[in-house]
């Protein structure tokens, strides 16, 4: 192997220069080339020599595309540590098998080797004509793209439909605004460009054709909903820091032995939750600790996360007080002072609905049961990590109130943390018990050994009772929950580079303990105390808050970065006490009607930060603002579609069209809302179609005769029942990033309940409710 340094300042006209011909000729002599300095001068200047040994048009490009890989590598090795030698050497290293190696005999090679260049179908194409050519460019789309043409045909014929059937005639503006909407559909469901790009993109097309208005355009970011929501991740976050809900859904999700019982016991409890509470919240408290119970279990999130936000909408239809859009259904029939069929206004009890919405919420349950289990593994964040893992060896010790005391390795949940792996683990009396299996018992002072990558790292630092073996970290003055991880890397200049970490008096200099060393293509497993620091060094410190903001110019560290939710949680009653009585009365007066949900979660979240649970920077740094683009992007795809009149004449068009009987009319009002709700808000749709119920003189519960509870209760269940799409509610939006769900998952899950629950729900509104 040679390292060549080549001279950036070679003259790209010129030719090849002299360092690149030498580095051609040890190529020829067999031998592996690297360039450490300007690698592309003689990647490019040698093109042509490659071809002259035999290679394919397609392997040269190959091997070039080796070396620009490799190139890339070293020069941002270089920058990173300032030219280092070493770490350009480490780069190679790890990069090596990228190199390019090439033959001893260049001619016999190229005699034994050469085969003409293979056409592709293409180039035959072309070869034929320009029109074969363009026959055979469309023939590709058409395969590559079947099923989005399909579905654009199909939303074409149903326009087409709408158009000739509808009562009234729509404007242009009424079908561009359908148009985007299904242009938008059509990105998400090929999953070309991330969810709140392509609502951006929507909303930007409605206002440059002015569609809607730039007042409306915004009206989402002025809605108290959205608000509620970043506020609720704000609060969300005090609550998980605390570890408020660890002991109850400890119990609830177990030791995940069996992913069938855990979702029976999860998606139970929620829906029963949800029947009393608003789901929002609920679904934002529990997404972190469902994604630290998937990584500490090895469970797929995506296992877990749309079933069981499918739950919590499943129980919000069991009564009046758990969706927004049932208070509201409400408030309309209030206000319009409708009677039932014996001349008596209506009466809405808080359990009205449940005779319906119970049966519907236990077969909803059921169905996510069996369908979930053929929901796809999805890989989030940390499985594209490991693939390129920076792996450290860490050891920690059991403290002696730990819970995981008395449980088997494998119930604390230490074997299946993906890229991890427990190297040993050693008892207070010396006892070692190399690579532990899974039925070994932990006891109060133990010792583990660990090897893995930084992100798995962090969530054993997480675990309570699981704290750093050296004892250089009780000497930190910052209390453990505001100490976190830090990577710094030690730079070519630093006067740490040829001492141990003992001589550099790292804890007493820097106020932080060195718990773990990365060095590219070693395992550093001796004592941390007696390594010698090398430049480019990556060492894992804990330290208190202030260590960032102390050394981010020091001259000793290339480097620093601080690791992503390293802090370990309060685990002091105290503030469990404080959070959860925050939590509780935040949402009983809301639910009360006291106060509005906004106000409360900000009443809490101040609370929490005034009493310790969490900072400001924590809880600004757990507000998703891509989820709170979607959501308020879809109210103004709303707007264009509600007031340009499209989601009228549709709704309309849908009654309609199911007018033969009152069965048939509850399926059109379901099937109606439960469409729009896909693609506007649930709240928006409801308030569409409810004078297509309830108007005076035109609506079917006069003129048809039709019960008013079974209309309005199937109105109720269609708008909640948002399965289909990611869209179609704000929770929706909110487990779809941390799911890695695509718009297509959605559809396949969804669509079938959606179906199944339109049957049964417009059967016992039909019978439960019958008309006079």
């Amino acid at each position: 192997m040679v390292i060549v340094t080549s001279s950036s300042s070679s003259s790209p006209a010129a030719g090849p220069c002299e360092e690149e011909l030498s580095d051609i000729a040890m190529a020829k002599a067999g031998r592996d080339v690297v360039v450490s300095r300007s690698p592309r001068a003689m990647c490019r200047g040698s093109e042509l020599d490659l071809y002259l040994l035999g290679l394919h048009d397609s392997e040269i490009e190959a091997r070039i595309g080796r070396i620009d890989a490799l190139s890339d590598a070293a020069t941002k090795a270089q920058s990173s540590v300032a030219g280092d030698t070493y770490t350009e050497a480490a780069a190679y290293e790890e990069h090596s098998e990228r190199s390019v190696t090439f033959p001893e005999n260049p001619e016999e090679h190229a005699a034994r080797h050469y085969r003409p260049p293979r056409k592709t179908p293409l180039t035959v194409y072309r070869e034929a004509g320009c029109w074969a050519a363009a026959k055979w460019t469309l023939l590709k789309f058409l395969t590559d793209n079947w099923g989005i043409l399909l579905f654009l045909l199909i939303a074409t014929v149903g326009l087409v439909l709408l158009g000739t059937l509808s009562f009234g005639p729509l404007s242009w503006k009424g079908w561009f605004a359908i148009a985007v909407t299904l242009i938008m559909l059509t990105l998400l469901v090929k999953n070309t460009f991330p969810t709140h790009i392509v609502m951006m993109g929507a909303v930007t097309v409605l206002l440059a054709f002015t569609i809607i208005e730039p007042s409306q355009a915004l009206i989402g970011f002025s809605n108290v909903g959205v608000a509620t929501v970043a506020v609720l991740f704000a609060v969300a976050e005090g609550i998980q820091r605390t570890s408020l809900l660890r002991p109850l859904f400890r119990v609830v999700l177990g030791k995940g032995t069996s992913l069938f019982w855990v979702q029976v016991r999860l998606f139970t409890t929620i829906a029963i939750v949800s029947a009393f509470l608003n789901n929002t919240p609920v679904v934002a408290m529990l997404i972190p600790i469902i994604e630290q119970w998937c990584r500490k279990t090895g469970t797929s999130a995506s296992k877990i996360l749309m079933p069981m936000n499918d739950a919590t909408i499943l129980g919000g239809t069991v009564t009046l007080l758990g969706t927004s859009t049932n208070l509201i259904v409400v408030g309309l029939a209030e206000e319009a002072n409708l009677i039932d069929q014996n001349g008596q206004p209506l009466s809405f009890s808080i359990f009205g609905i449940s005779p319906v919405g119970a049966p519907v919420c236990v077969i909803g349950i059921i169905y996510l049961l069996i369908a979930s289990r053929f929901l796809k593994d999805r890989k989030t964040g940390l499985g594209e990590l490991v693939k390129n893992p920076r792996e450290y060896t860490v050891a920690l010790k059991v403290e002696p109130k730990s819970p995981i005391i008395g449980e088997t390795v494998q119930e604390a949940g230490l074997r299946q943390l993906e890229g991890l792996f427990l190297v040993e683990l050693t008892r207070e009396d010396g006892q070692s018990f190399p690579a532990p299996g899974p039925e070994l018992r932990i006891e109060s002072g133990d010792v583990m050994l660990f090897a893995g990558v930084v992100e798995t790292v962090t969530e054993l630092y997480l675990i309570p009772g699981l704290v750093p073996a050296t004892a250089e970290t009780e000497k930190i003055q910052a209390e453990r929950h505001r100490r976190r991880l830090i990577e710094v890397v030690i730079s070519r200049s630093s006067h740490m580079v040829g001492m141990t970490v003992k001589e550099t008096h790292f804890r007493t200099r820097y106020r932080a303990a060195i718990i773990a060393i990365h060095r590219h293509g070693e395992h550093v497993t001796e004592k941390i105390g007696n390594i010698e620091l090398r430049a480019g060094d990556v060492l894992l410190v804990e330290c208190g808050e202030e260590f960032f903001e102390e050394n981010k110019h020091n001259h000793n560290f290339a480097l620093i970065s601080e690791v992503n939710n390293s802090q370990p949680p309060r685990s002091d009653i105290v503030h469990m006490v404080i959070a959860g009585s925050l939590a509780v009365m935040m949402i009983a007066i809301s639910t009360a009607g006291l106060l509005p949900l906004f106000t409360t979660a900000l009443l809490a979240l101040f609370g929490m930060v005034l009493f310790g649970c969490c900072t400001f920077s924590q809880a600004g740094a757990a507000v998703s603002i891509p989820v709170l683009l979607a959501i308020a992007c879809s109210f103004a795809v709303s707007e264009g579609l509600s007031g340009t009149g499209a989601a009228e004449e549709f709704a309309d068009f849908i009654v309609s069209v199911f007018d033969f009987s009152q069965v048939g009319l509850l399926f059109g009002i379901y099937l109606g809302t439960a469409i729009l709700s896909a693609v506007i808000t649930n709240n928006a749709a409801v308030t569409l179609f409810f004078p297509i119920i309830a108007d005076p003189q035109t609506g079917i519960i006069y003129t048809q005769n039709l019960n008013p509870y079974a209309a309005l209760y199937t109105m109720m269940l269609a708008a909640s029942s948002s399965f289909s799409t990611p869209i179609g509610y704000q929770t929706n939006l909110m487990v779809h990033g941390p799911g890695g769900y695509s718009f297509l998952d959605w559809v396949i899950f969804g669509f079938p309940l959606q179906v199944i629950l339109a049957v049964v729900s417009v059967i016992l509104c039909y019978y439960i409710f019958p008309s006079a």
